[in-house]
């Protein structure tokens, strides 16, 4: 069952979901634009109108560029929850039992579905490589298709779309990579770099680019976004700190808190402060297991803070140094102790929903009119909160949770691909993705860490066919890839013709009489000729672009380029026969070549009308 159809069943028994008048909510409709088989969730801000349809159904065209479309498992979840909240909320004043989506078989049936993109009728794969000749708008195609996947919408001039596809590539949504003989592993996944300190070169573990995207994927899916009770402005605020930043080890317990769903302390080290109510209990405890520990006072002061003082519903803004700030959590659980440490001391842990991750830290100006203090963990004060600024970042999570992360690999087919994926080349399929049904981890060989690829992360390759074949590319990755040919675009020249030369008979005659003398994949692309004007536009496309690529496709093989060209009269490449001085001699034991040269003069506009008339 599609999961639109498995929405639809549970909407079709409870019609009081579409009429009902909810605040502070969400709403299922169907887009009427495709005939009712899309469904959209909307949220609906505590200053909207309460009734969904007839307000929203008139910001169609607002939502239309970046629909929150139900689009795969990641966000499918959090959606069921939704509408269940939304069946309690409508049925509290009634007797009527409520169906609970994300327990009935239909939301079984969707969560086992893979994940996809929606568009259109369309479906993008999670991993596809675009191939074809040379100047065939590889790049600018994927570039389009990328934008498409984060946006829902690719249907804009090519300025509109280089400058969408730039934002987004700023925002770490998009990242850009080329592959080359060198390229390996360590660069892709991780490995370790000199860093020089102190006059001392040292070795640390660095991310590539692939995990770093993995990574930021990975977080949009961790954001549960939404707060739930009391509203912002009657909540208690803390400042905390997860490990020192910019260190391994705080990399490690960020991670590992964003993953788990908790915040960490690691004042108290392994002292278990579960049955300690005051402050003096804590610092009883401490006296009596660990006498010898550092800065006694803060131990306790920290401890019992995070252990006593704050509250399930309280808010946890977790900092990146004094100025930034990276992620907002809800405490919704009491105090635990953590019998296996996280990197070694951080034992104390309270559970959290996140709120808001961030992919790039924000200033704290933008939420508080202070700076952090060096603490690490301290209440803030209301008066310096930017509540209004505070409430639109977190209302602003629900676009961002779950949202499309694209990985472009250009030259896909010019490394060592076995080398630059290692272990991770079974990761890539969507069915061993994060969270699908044969999900895997593995463990990465520097770092040591658990490596899962999340769902929402999309891999698009471009392949020169005549750089290298494509029966040539790693059988491995070509079965978890699917495939898109990129031939000449013919239709992408001018139809008038440049100053009596037909641009569009002339590309084709010549890749007609390239694929006859060696094969299709080495065919001219319609981009070199894309920007012509005039004669000499297509002059200098001809003597530096054109000329030069038929001299690498046929080995300096003059005759098949004059072949390819029709040139019978020398109107582009000139021929004699000329013995070298002291050579004479030898005429008899060798036979005459001609040599060419490219004529350094005008092309005349019967040349070019010859190649194709």
């Amino acid at each position: 069952m599609k999961p639109e159809d498995a929405i639809r069943e549970i909407l079709a028994e409870r019609p009081s979901l579409l009429t009902e008048k909810i605040k502070n909510g969400f709403s299922l409709w169907m887009d009427s634009k495709n005939n009712g088989r899309r469904m959209r969730v909307i949220r609906i801000n505590s200053t909207s109108s309460p009734d969904i349809l007839e307000t929203k159904r008139a910001e169609t065209s607002r939502v239309e560029r970046k629909p929150s479309l139900i689009r795969a498992t990641w966000s499918l979840s959090e959606t069921l929850s939704i509408i269940d909240s939304e069946i309690e909320l409508i049925e509290s004043n009634s007797n009527q039992p409520s169906k609970k989506l994300t327990n009935s078989k239909a939301a079984e049936e969707i969560t086992m579905s893979g994940p996809s993109m929606a568009n259109g009728a369309d479906q993008v794969s999670l991993n596809k490589i675009l191939y074809g000749p040379p100047g065939t708008g590889k790049t600018y195609s994927t570039a389009k298709l990328a934008v498409e996947i984060c946006d829902g919408d690719a249907e804009m001039s090519r300025e509109e779309l280089m400058a969408r596809y730039e934002e987004l590539r700023r925002d770490n949504r998009i990242c850009f990579v080329t592959f080359h003989q060198s390229y390996g592993y360590e660069d892709f996944v991780e490995g370790l770099r000199p860093e020089l300190k102190d006059g001392q070169v040292s070795y640390r573990i660095r991310p590539g680019v692939f995990r770093e995207i993995c990574d930021a994927a990975r977080l949009s899916n961790l954001v549960k976004p939404g707060l739930s009770g009391k509203p912002l402005k009657d909540r208690t605020i803390y400042k905390m700190s997860l490990g020192a930043a910019g260190t391994t080890e705080g990399h490690t317990v960020l991670q590992e808190c964003l993953e788990k769903g908790y915040v960490l302390l690691g004042w108290g080290r392994d002292i278990d402060f579960s049955e300690c109510d005051t402050e003096d209990a804590i610092r009883q405890k401490i006296a009596e297991e660990r006498p010898d520990i550092k800065k006694p006072d803060s131990n306790v002061r920290f401890s019992g803070v995070f252990k006593n003082d704050v509250r399930v519903g309280d808010l946890i803004i977790v900092s990146q140094g004094n100025r930034s700030f990276r992620a907002i959590g809800e405490v919704t659980g009491e105090y635990e102790f953590l019998e296996a440490p996280v990197a070694g001391t951080y034992h104390q842990m309270r559970p959290v929903r996140w709120l808001a991750v961030l992919e790039a830290n924000r200033s704290v100006s933008d939420i508080y009119d202070r700076g952090f203090v060096q603490s690490a963990l301290y209440r803030l004060d209301h008066a310096g909160l930017k509540l209004d600024v505070l409430e639109g970042l977190l209302n602003e999570q629900h676009e961002a949770n779950g949202q499309p992360f694209v990985l472009i690999i250009d030259e896909i087919n010019r490394a060592n691909l076995a080398k630059v994926f290692g272990e991770l080349i079974t990761l890539l399929e969507p069915d061993k993705r994060e969270g699908a049904v044969n999900g895997l981890t593995v463990k990465l060989p520097y770092s040591g860490d658990d490596f899962r690829v999340p769902a929402n992360l999309f891999v698009i390759g471009t392949m020169n066919t005549a750089d290298r074949s494509i029966a040539l590319l790693d059988t491995a990755l070509r079965r978890r890839f699917e495939f898109e040919e990129l031939q000449p675009d013919y239709d992408a020249l001018p139809v008038e013709a440049i100053e009596g030369v037909d641009l569009r008979a002339l590309l084709r005659a010549m890749n007609d009489r390239i694929e006859y003398l060696y094969d299709r994949d080495h065919a001219i692309g319609h981009a070199y000729f894309v920007p012509i004007k005039t004669l000499t536009d297509l002059e200098t496309v001809f003597r530096r672009k054109v000329i030069p690529l038929l001299q690498e496709y046929f080995y300096e093989d003059w005759s098949k380029v004059c072949l390819v060209l029709n040139d019978t009269s020398g109107g582009f490449i000139a021929s004699r026969i000329a013995i070298p001085k002291g050579l004479q001699a030898t005429v008899d034991e060798y036979d005459l070549r001609p040599r060419y040269t490219v004529r350094p003069d005008k092309f005349e506009v019967d040349s070019y009308l010859n190649i194709y008339q």
